[in-house]
């Protein structure tokens, strides 16, 4: 029996050293990044050093002021992949047009698909709602501001790709390497988003400011974090503690990954064009296109991708089942591209160290979080059942230290929820009941062994398998405006 004990206390200490871990990175995300961003003085992009130069940008911006004498702003076109996205297109692209930034050095490039058009009546598709918006739009700024492509259904996925004679299966990679070639020559900076995303207003602003004070021959490769919670509201109870948990860790642990891995995070990136191109854009053979395509920019160019203090809100998937598709498909894409490094030849070094970090910073904390959380509740229904009455032989100190330990969990889910409220990365114009939703909190044990098994299974299928998962698009929930 005391070897139970044991190991009840050990995986606790364990989940406990990692709690505070994580704490640690989001106090020190917030003094190095975050805080920073408050003190960033926009006005510093027209070397401009006023106490009302925020004032000052702001009229620069809505054409008060002449630019004349000031530095030329980059061009920054966007790239959003949107098949099937109806329901939110509309209010994403409004989102984009009322970004901080200069509406004749910025432009919506948006790559719809041909399929959706042979399985529904127009009036139901992506393109009929991108259609007119494209339309008023672009009258009203008198200039092609949203571009708008399909692609075919042949197109085989490859940059510069090639139509074939039969249908390919529609992947993001492969709608983003045929949006690639519509890019405006002028472009000076690319940036991705998914059809769903809500960049923070000044976003572009920092990026052109980043472009303008990068060092010469400095590559420039910024990722954002995306917390998915926008319609927190109208997900299934283990959902929602999902969002709250994928929130944190990209607001508070993503600087510390990206100072140990090349990740991108698929939206809310931006990236100089000739690095693509380079490295022959997107590999449309993988799942986790973006994880992938931070990996080969360091092992062909060096390039590491910086943190960018910019928050963009998303949806998550709304059930269990949409959840775990999704996040199997992550976790097969992992592997996909732990191959990838693994396998290919050339830059050895580079892979290698890349190689050990995927391993390190990916499988090793899913797999340890998945054996804890089985570890745990095993025990715990072992005893409760009557299997085995291990309680008895715990002394009352670390009852009451796992008691208080799960409360503290719990009573953190609360702070970052209200949080999230305060930040309006949560929509909550629908009046919610927030007693049922405190309780739902208490359904975190079991959600933390149930979040782990799609990482765990899409891990086995990929090592041990030649199963090739098809790639799935996020279910979408209803689109409501804060």
């Amino acid at each position: 029996m005391d070897i139970f004990v044991r190991i009840l206390i050990f995986t606790n200490g364990i989940i406990i050293f990692f709690f505070l871990q994580f704490i640690v990175y989001g106090v020190l995300a917030y003094f190095y990044y975050f805080k920073e961003k408050k003190k960033l003085n926009l006005g510093r992009l027209f070397k401009i050093h006023s106490q009302n130069s925020k004032e000052f940008v702001k009229a620069i911006l809505e054409g008060n002021i002449s630019r004349d004498n000031l530095p030329e702003p980059p061009f920054i076109t966007i790239v959003i992949p949107a098949r099937e996205e109806k329901a939110v297109i509309g209010a994403t692209i409004d989102r984009f047009l009322s970004l901080n930034y200069f509406k004749d050095k910025f432009c919506l490039l948006l790559a719809l698909d041909d399929k959706e058009l042979k399985s529904k009546s127009f009036e139901e598709t992506t393109h009929s709602v991108v259609y007119k918006k494209a339309e008023y739009y672009n009258k009203f700024y008198k200039r092609e501001i949203i571009i708008v492509t399909s692609v075919p259904t042949n197109f085989d996925g490859e940059l510069n790709g090639k139509s074939l004679n039969y249908e390919v299966p529609s992947t993001k990679p492969r709608a983003l390497n045929w949006a690639l070639r519509f890019v405006p020559k002028q472009t000076q900076i690319l940036g991705f988003y998914d059809a769903d995303s809500q960049p923070d207003p000044d976003t572009l602003l920092y990026v052109a400011y980043k472009y303008l004070n990068k060092k010469e021959n400095e590559k420039l490769l910024l990722q954002g974090p995306v917390v998915q919670v926008r319609n927190y509201f109208y997900l299934k109870p283990f959902n929602k503690i999902y969002a709250l948990a994928q929130a944190i860790t990209h607001e508070w642990y993503l600087p510390t990954l990206l100072a140990h891995l090349p990740f991108i995070g698929g939206t809310n990136f931006f990236i100089e064009p000739q690095l693509l191109y380079q490295i022959n854009g997107f590999n449309k053979n993988v799942l986790s296109e973006d994880l992938d395509l931070g990996c080969r920019l360091f092992i062909e160019t060096s390039c590491w991708p910086e943190f960018m203090p910019y928050i963009a809100t998303e949806q998550t998937p709304p059930s269990y089942k949409s959840y775990f598709h999704q996040r199997t498909r992550w976790a097969s894409g992992y592997i996909q591209v732990l191959k990838e490094v693994i396998t290919k030849n050339g830059f050895l070094n580079r892979r290698f160290f890349l190689s050990c970090m995927l391993i390190f910073y990916g499988i090793l904390p899913w797999f340890a979080a998945q054996i804890l959380a089985i570890t745990s509740v095993g025990i715990f229904l072992v005893s409760f059942f009557g299997v085995s009455h291990i309680f008895k032989f715990v002394p009352f100190y670390i009852k009451f230290l796992l008691l208080m330990m799960n409360v503290g969990y719990i009573i953190f889910l609360f702070y970052y929820f209200n949080y999230a409220l305060r930040k309006v990365y949560i929509f909550n114009n629908i009046k919610p009941k927030f007693l049922f939703e405190y309780l739902n909190f208490l359904l975190l044990p079991l959600a933390a062994v149930l979040g782990g098994l799609p990482y765990t299974y899409g891990f086995i299928i990929s090592l041990f398998t030649n199963n090739k998962l098809e790639w799935r698009k996020t279910i979408r929930t209803i689109e409501t405006k804060n």
